[in-house]
């Protein structure tokens, strides 16, 4: 539907008019926790960051009220021992670090250092170890298939192409080739064993 319809649902199916995605946008632009406006509408905390970033319904919201949207520093209040628990599930859950940063009001960097240990570890102190053992979200990759792509990253393919042949995001395909992911993989014909396909 386009962004200045009427009526255009969100994710869930809630209608919201044009007065509500302006009162949304009045609601950010205020510096009002994501979940909270979301709540107060209806709606997903996806719809309310949509409307905050222009991608859904910019016409609904004019240019002065996005400039003040944008400036608006977040609410992030410091966050406590109970909310630093409910991010640890949120994660355990396999939940990106991304919505758990718009559900509590945190920076996403706050809830990678949670994930690492860096923070709050006292709470949890296996949790760590626990994320690091966790299968990576999205389409699982097999060792032999990281060990391929790292292969073909060597043979100089480029990472859209590689990450277009298995099904994954370029940006996956670029953190296993910076070592960010799957460091412990070896190129296919390194001389390391590759693991067997699930």
């Amino acid at each position: 539907m386009p962004a200045d319809s009427a009526r255009s649902s969100d994710e869930r199916g809630k209608k919201l008019t044009p007065d509500q995605v302006h009162a949304i946008a009045e609601y950010i632009a205020a510096g009002e926790r994501h979940t909270v406006v979301a709540g107060r509408f209806g709606v997903s905390v996806e719809t309310v960051g949509a409307i905050k970033s222009g991608k859904r319904w910019a016409g609904c919201v004019d240019e002065a009220l996005r400039a003040r949207m944008q400036a608006a520093a977040p609410s992030t209040p410091a966050l406590d021992e109970s909310g630093a628990r409910r991010v640890m599930v949120a994660l355990e859950a396999g939940r990106s670090g991304r919505s758990i940063a718009e559900e509590f009001g945190i920076s996403p960097s706050t809830v990678s250092a949670i994930k690492r240990g860096q923070a709050w570890a006292e709470l949890d102190p296996g949790l760590a170890a626990r994320l690091a053992d966790k299968p990576r979200r999205g389409k699982a990759l097999t060792v032999s298939q990281v060990a391929e792509i790292k292969q073909r990253l060597l043979a100089g393919q480029s990472s859209r192409k590689v990450a277009a042949e298995y099904g994954v995001s370029a940006s996956t395909v670029q953190a296993i080739s910076q070592g960010k992911t799957w460091a412990e993989v070896a190129p296919r014909g390194s001389g390391e064993r590759a693991g067997k396909r699930e």
